[in-house]
């Protein structure tokens, strides 16, 4: 894919993830919710780190984030109107809208990085792993998770004009992790959670 494709998805996915603010900042069933507490969990969040939640949506892991102390939260996501929804909800919460594969955040800045729920809608997944790793200090752990499942998400993709791709295998995974220094350490693929943590073994 070109960077002019993967630029034109982004646009895309803004647009259409502007008109869905309301659709995503409704209450989660408990199940759902559940799942999110063990997604976050997966994490290790120690008290005083600093975390990214990358495609934020409407901000429904940061409630979740917050019962681990961590000295910033910042949000991610292409949609400026799920930005702002966060911003009123969560006022010490720090925003930027970028592709997570262009955000400009310093390196080996960030503890923990949450891409939940949105994997599969990246246009460019080596660029936004290889700028997690960059951004990730050492020791930091990336999350890539969905609360329901490769099956949901690949029902999705057949069912909307989103861009949405499958997610990735174990193996995948490790072919796109290892060369940036970022070793998988739990997979689970189940049918209502998918759950990816790797940790970031090096600087650089």
């Amino acid at each position: 894919m070109s960077p002019e494709q993967a630029l034109q998805i982004a646009e895309h996915q803004r647009r259409r993830f502007n008109g869905l603010v309301d659709v995503f900042d409704t209450p989660q069933p408990p199940e759902v919710m559940a799942r999110l507490q063990e997604i976050v969990s997966a994490a290790g969040l120690a008290p005083g780190e600093i975390v990214l939640d990358v495609g934020t949506g409407a901000g429904v892991l940061i409630p979740l984030i917050e019962v681990y102390h961590p000295s910033v939260i910042l949000a991610c996501d292409l949609a400026e109107k799920m930005l702002e929804r966060v911003k009123q909800k969560y006022p010490a919460v720090g925003t930027y809208r970028a592709d997570i594969a262009l955000l400009a955040l310093p390196s080996d800045s960030v503890d923990v990085i949450l891409m939940n729920a949105m994997y599969g809608n990246i246009a460019d997944k080596l660029g936004a792993c290889r700028n997690a790793a960059r951004m990730l200090r050492t020791r930091g752990r990336l999350v890539v998770s969905h609360p329901e499942g490769r099956t949901f998400v690949d029902q999705l993709r057949d069912a909307t004009n989103l861009f949405v791709e499958s997610l990735p295998t174990r193996e995948e995974f490790e072919m796109i992790l290892a060369p940036l220094g970022l070793d998988v350490t739990t997979y689970r693929d189940e049918p209502k959670l998918y759950l990816m943590v790797a940790e970031k073994m090096q600087e650089g």
